[in-house]
């Protein structure tokens, strides 16, 4: 019996160190599972954060051009308004003319105006 209390006492010590390290990695194996499913969730949020502020700059840009027409549109009606005015053609010092047209040709809708090419802002 001596002999089959001992072996006895081995397999079962052998098969709780086999549980052991059988339970020690499928709680690796769970752990790992777990964090690959968290970097795959952190890279879609980051994903769709990117693609959102990337739709938002469009949209910012967007939105200034769209301004700038609106800016360039007005004041091309307020050239108008003031060529076809009563007096328009009355002499104008050329002071004040040149005064005038350096505010208008910093303007982009005049900037490319052969009248402002003398004025052309430097930067």
């Amino acid at each position: 019996m001596d002999w089959i209390e001992k072996n006895l006492a081995k397999a079962i010590a052998i098969a709780a160190g086999a549980l052991v390290l059988l339970a020690l990695f499928g709680w690796h194996e769970w752990q790992a599972t777990r964090a690959a499913g968290t970097r795959a969730r952190l890279a879609t949020g980051q994903a769709g954060a990117a693609i959102a502020s990337g739709q938002d700059a469009a949209n910012s840009i967007g939105n200034r051009m769209d301004a700038d027409a609106a800016t360039d549109t007005v004041t091309r009606e307020n050239d108008h308004a003031i060529r076809t005015a009563p007096g328009a053609d009355a002499p104008v010092d050329p002071v004040l003319r040149d005064a005038a047209l350096r505010g208008l040709c910093r303007r982009a809708a005049y900037r490319h105006d052969p009248k402002c090419l003398q004025y052309a802002d430097p930067r």
